[in-house]
């Protein structure tokens, strides 16, 4: 890098003197960001002022530079250098080479110092390897630098780098080494592949995890499933042997079981099997099928119980069978085979009469018990007659039983007897009589499926059972009744309702329903009674009798009054429903009673929000237009007043009346101006406004064409709107403002318009017999647009000729005549009116004498009046003069004259 030192003095006589001198300089100045930065210094020196003169170059982003001064003064030059002081650090928490776990947060700690700055000026930055462990900032106030990371495979270096304010680095750098820690592992030893696992039971979860670096205790673990996900309510805590237990429920199906493990480097394992879980389990079932119940044999005396064990669930073979006796206790075990039987031989019950158990169990937990009634030594006998099994009764019936009994050891009056209900319970303790028989009768059951077991024990305590049963249809209870409605009057339809009635069995209750009228039966039936047979007065009752479909419960009541029922109107009505102002107005009602009562009203009339005074059926005018008039009409029955009904009406405009309705002309040529005028009334006096449209058809149907407003009159121009043939007519529509009236006219067919001639002139001008034919040329016009053909007459000296054609032959001519052309326009449908040209034969001839305004002349008159006089010029005269001042002089060979 080039650098200029700029030499500056003064010489003799006050010049000021500059000498540069260029050196080369090349610094490389290492910073935490490796820039170079170049510094140039001016060396200004001033003699005569002996001031020093100093330039400092600062890098404000990077880092301090050292300010160079150089001064002098008459020759002489200073130098002055400052030079900064690195930073020092020094790792102490582990020396070189060390060797560290992967994945374990680990602290290093280090000092740092500088000579020249203080610790709060100083910034810290460790590094692992080349990537920031924790990221720059202040060692503490006792010098320490300190940094807690977790180290990855592959880092060989931890460097502890500090920097000064003026970006001065040192690095302190020891090499390490980083071991790889091991995966931790998991094993699940319950549940397990073979087992039978159900929906609904709890399952027992176990498991051991470990890790050759943490305890067990210190890892992470959690239980999911591929169906229920993660098993957050299953614990899967480790105690200090590793061993997990938990419990939980899975869903039905198949799932992938895994126990998940996670050390405290963040490695992970898993352990996983499938377990197929069943739907919910179902309980097995069972039978003792010998001997039957109350058999007996004698004691020391080999009985074989045989019965049958089954699960849906799993297989029969399974099953745990145990046998008990409610006298000896348990008296031992089966296993069923495939099929589900079960046997069990036995010989030392007791002298006894046992309840003989067989209880099933599955590998759920779920039992079925079975039960059977043996005698060891000789019981009494007992034969159930009545009732018949499986009988049905209602609630309230008498039941009759009948049994008879006998002993070989004890006389039959001496055998004790107890009847019981499996509903009710022991219901008697009734005694046979001599004969061995004993009976009974009552009609106290509960309402159910009674199972009826009736006990007969001898002396000894030997006992036998007879049992039977039947069913006690129960009565439905009492149900809630309402009418509705209630109070009703004669035009109400009665409804009953009844509710809340219960059947002992749950059965669906329907009900019947009776209607009384004063206390007596009315024949009527149903939920509902017509208005039809009601009256004013009337007391009505229903009642509603429960059924279940066997019997039926009490009745429930209820009662109404039939009230007088107000007189209702059907309608009211205001006449006239649209009124104007001048009018008078009436109320009209139609009333009707139900009860048959004659029915008076009373009126009132109000405006607005504001009761007027009439009460009467009718309201005179006037009024102002817009008022809102209420008629409010209210019924009275000689009882009651009904609801009162309103009728409003509000006073409208008066419409205008269209009077007159004029247009001239009656016959109306194309170009004619076409008048209408009009006239109307307002019964309200309110100012009229006219409104014109004119529509026209010219072949193609009326469209409009014009529409103006204001006036009482109007015009539509032909000239701009209609031709010949065309149809015209004219609406007139008169407003008050508020309403309108309308008026068309009558249609005008557009006549036709006779065609017109002008510019008739005889050429030529100077004609002389037995030289020039004479011809007649004409020009016409058609307002209608018509083709115009004309019809020639000609006159000879004021007299009449037969000539007809345009042409007239010389030879027909003599000098001095004075000739007459007529032509007639004609537009095919009517002819015009005729126009005419003069000459004068032979009057070019040099001497001849004009019609006095010219030398030679001729003259027209068209239809308007306009008259045009021909001149000739006399040889070699420019032109001719006249004294008439209401002729112009238009010079050349022909001369026009036409008035002003």
């Amino acid at each position: 890098m080039i650098v200029h030192w700029l030499h500056i003095g003064w010489s003799y006589g006050g010049l000021l003197i500059a000498d540069t001198y260029t050196v080369e300089i090349s610094k490389n100045l290492k910073t935490n960001q490796n820039r170079f930065v170049t510094i140039v210094v001016l060396h200004i020196i001033s003699c005569s002022m002996k001031n020093w003169a100093k330039v400092m170059l600062n890098t404000s982003t990077l880092f301090s530079l050292v300010s160079l001064v150089l001064m002098g003064c008459t020759g002489a030059d200073k130098n002055v250098t400052t030079t900064n002081q690195a930073p020092e650090a020094s790792i102490t928490s582990h020396s070189d080479g060390v060797v560290l776990p992967e994945g374990e947060a680990i602290l290093f700690t280090g000092a740092v110092s500088d000579s020249n700055h203080s610790l709060d000026d100083l910034l810290v930055t460790w590094y692992a390897g080349t990537d920031v462990l924790c990221a720059e900032g202040p060692p503490e106030v006792d010098a320490t630098a300190r940094c807690e990371g977790v180290l990855t495979e592959g880092v060989t270096s931890i460097t502890l780098a500090v920097r000064d304010p003026d970006n001065a680095r040192s690095d302190a750098v020891i090499s390490v080494e980083v071991v790889p820690t091991n995966a931790p592992e998991a094993e699940i030893t319950s549940p397990t592949v073979d087992g039978l696992y159900y929906s609904d039971e709890i399952i027992t979860f176990t498991g051991t995890i470990s890790d050759s670096e943490d305890d067990p205790t210190d890892l992470m673990a959690y239980w999911s499933s591929s169906i229920d996900g993660d098993l957050t309510g299953v614990d899967a805590t480790a105690n200090s042997n590793g061993e997990i237990l938990g419990y939980g429920n899975l869903s039905e199906g198949q799932h992938i079981l895994e126990l998940h493990v996670e050390d405290s480097t963040g490695k992970v394992n898993k352990a996983s099997l499938i377990v197929e879980v069943g739907a919910a389990n179902s309980a097995p079932t069972c039978s003792i099928d010998t001997p039957v119940t109350n058999s007996s044999g004698l004691e020391g005396e080999m009985i074989t119980f045989q019965g049958t064990a089954d699960d849906v669930d799993q297989a029969n073979n399974e099953l745990t069978v145990v046998w008990a006796s409610d006298k000896d206790g348990e008296l031992g075990t089966s296993v069923p085979n495939a099929s589900g039987g079960v046997t069990f031989p036995y010989d030392t019950l007791s002298m006894n009469t046992h309840l003989v158990s067989m209880t099933v169990t599955d590998t759920a937990g779920e039992t079925c018990v079975a039960d059977m009634l043996y005698t060891v030594g000789s019981p009494p006998t007992i034969v159930l007659t009545e009732p018949a099994t499986a009988s049905a009764y209602n609630e309230g019936d008498a039941v009759n039983f009948v049994v008879e009994v006998s002993d070989s050891e004890d006389i039959a009056a001496n055998l004790t007897l107890e009847w019981s209900s499996s509903i009710d319970g022991v219901f008697s303790t009734q005694q046979a009589a001599s004969n061995g028989i004993a009976q009974l009768s009552t009609n106290t059951f509960s309402s159910g499926s009674h199972v009826v077991t009736v006990t007969v024990t001898d002396s000894n305590g030997l006992y036998a059972e007879a049992l039977t049963n039947f069913t006690v249809n129960g009565v439905p209870t009492q149900p809630t009744v309402t009418i509705n409605p209630n109070p009703a009057s004669s035009s109400d339809v009665l409804t009953a309702v009844a509710t809340g009635s219960v059947d002992p069995e749950g059965a669906s209750i329907t009900y019947a329903y009776e209607w009384l009228l004063n206390g007596s039966s009315s024949g009527f039936t149903g939920t509902s009674l017509a208005s039809s047979a009601t009256a004013k007065g009337d007391i009505w009752t229903v009642r509603a009798t429960p059924t279940d479909g066997t019997t039926t419960g009490p009745y429930g009541e209820a009662l109404t009054t039939i009230i007088n029922e107000a007189p209702v109107l059907s309608s009211v009505n205001i006449t006239p429903s649209n009124p104007s102002p001048q009018d008078d107005l009436t109320c009209a009602y139609s009333a009707m009673d139900a009860d048959g009562d004659p029915v008076s009203v009373t009126y009132q009339w109000s405006m607005g929000s504001n009761t007027l005074s009439s009460t009467t059926d009718t309201l005179s005018g006037p009024f102002q237009q817009g008022d809102s008039l209420t008629c409010t009409v209210t019924p009275y029955d000689g009882f009651d007043y009904g609801t009162p009904v309103d009728s409003t009406v509000t006073v409208n405009n008066t419409p205008p009346v269209v009077t007159s309705l004029t247009v001239t002309p009656t016959t109306v040529l194309t170009d004619d101006v076409l008048t209408a005028t009009g006239s109307g009334t307002d019964a309200d006096g309110d100012t009229l406004s006219y409104m014109w449209d004119w529509y026209v058809d010219s072949g193609t149907g009326f469209s409009l064409v014009q529409s103006n407003s204001g006036a009482n009159a109007d015009t539509l121009d032909g000239v701009f709107h209609f031709d010949r043939g065309d149809q015209v007519y004219v609406i007139m529509t008169i407003t008050d403002g508020s309403s309108s009236a309308t008026q068309t006219s009558s249609t005008i067919t557009v006549q036709n318009t006779a065609p017109s001639a002008y510019n008739v002139i005889i050429t030529p001008s100077g004609p002389v017999a037995g030289v020039d034919d004479l011809e007649c040329i004409a020009q016409g016009a058609d307002a209608d647009g018509d083709s115009v053909t004309f019809t020639y007459a000609w006159e000879v000296d004021g007299g009449a000729t037969n000539y007809a054609s345009a042409i007239i032959a010389t030879t027909e001519l003599t000098n001095g005549e004075v000739w007459e052309c007529i032509a007639t326009p004609d537009d095919g449908t009517v002819s015009g009116t005729p126009n005419s040209g003069v000459v004068t034969i032979g009057a070019a001839i040099p001497g001849t004498t004009g019609s006095g305004m010219c030398a030679a002349a001729g003259y027209t008159t068209d239809s308007s009046g306009t008259q045009t006089i021909l001149c000739l010029s006399e040889v070699g005269v420019s032109g001719e003069e006249t004294t008439d001042a209401t002729y112009t002089w238009q010079p050349g060979s022909i001369y026009l004259f036409s008035p002003e």
